[in-house]
Formats: C-alpha cells, structure tokens, sequence
C-alpha cells in the first residue's frame, strides 16, 4: 500500500473511531449486563471461563499488560469476590488465578448477552464482510504479535542510555 493510502486510511479511521466506540459498547460489562467492572477486568473474566486457572504472568501477558497492573486488577476482584488466588502446589512461586462461583456466573452471563448483541449486529452484515472484517482483524493481531516479539528482543532502553563508566588510570 502507498503511504497516500495509507494516509487516507488512517484520516478515515480518526472519523470512524466515534461511532465504531459507540457501536461496540455491546462488549463493555458494564452496558448490557449492568456490572461495575472495567473491560480489562472483564478480560480477565473472560480468559478464566476458558481455562480453569491462569499463572499470574501468564494472564499479564494475555492482557498485554505489566505484572503490576495485573496484580492490582486482580486484587479488586479478589476484594470483588469473582477470583481466588492461589500458591501452584506445584511451584509455590507460582501465583494462580481462577474464577470463584460467583465470577464464573458473571462472566458467563456477561459473555451471553456480549454474543446475542454481537449475533444481533452481525446478521446485518453479508457474509463475505463479515469474513473480510475477521480475515482483516487475523492479520492485524498477527502483525501486532509479531512486532511485540520483536520489541521484547530488543535491548531495554536503560541498557541503551546506559553510559560506559570511564575508568581513570593513574
């Protein structure tokens, strides 16, 4: 693609990001199920209805997100009551996640109205916009994953600015 395109593009994305925002409030937990948790917190739901249990930093790395934010996110649902956190029996330096009752009952009544809504919408669409929509989200989570390994291969940016200690010799 030409970086006129490109341009064109991205001017064109500015004006949509609005409504595109307004449009998919469907998957925010607070709108159709009326929760008082942020989306991440609800990612973090998400993620445990599939998998019993999930590492600490297994869960950061799914969010994209530091240790430390996942640690402060997963302390208000602890304080919340939809997760306990476990030592590994395994590993006692292992952190693990998983839903209580409580927030597997949320989350999967949350992800139940996300999909009617999302159902909803999507029978308005042509089934080959649809695909396109999917076949075009594939490749930018591909990209952006690729361009993440990348970066955590590179130096950390201390290490760049990290001066060279000049060692005087008498």
């Amino acid at each position: 693609m030409s970086r006129d395109l490109d341009q064109k593009l991205l001017e064109r994305l500015d004006e949509m990001a609005p409504a595109l925002v307004r449009s998919l409030r469907i998957l925010d937990p607070r709108g159709p199920a009326g929760l008082d948790i942020t989306l991440n917190q609800f990612l973090v739901l998400s993620l445990l209805v599939r998998k019993e249990h999930f590492g600490m930093g297994e869960l950061a790395h799914q969010l994209g997100t530091s240790s430390g934010n996942m640690t402060a996110m997963i302390d208000r649902l602890v304080k919340a009551g939809l997760v306990e956190r476990n030592r590994s029996e395994k590993d006692r330096r292992v952190v693990e996640v998983k839903l209580s009752l409580e927030g597997r009952d949320i989350a999967e009544r949350v992800r139940r109205s996300t999909r009617i809504g999302m159902l909803r919408m999507m029978k308005k669409i042509p089934d080959e916009k649809k695909k396109a929509f999917f076949d075009t989200l594939d490749t930018i989570i591909d990209v952006q994953s690729r361009s993440r390994s990348r970066q955590s291969r590179r130096r950390p940016l201390r290490a760049v600015f990290k001066r060279p200690q000049n060692k005087k010799k008498r």
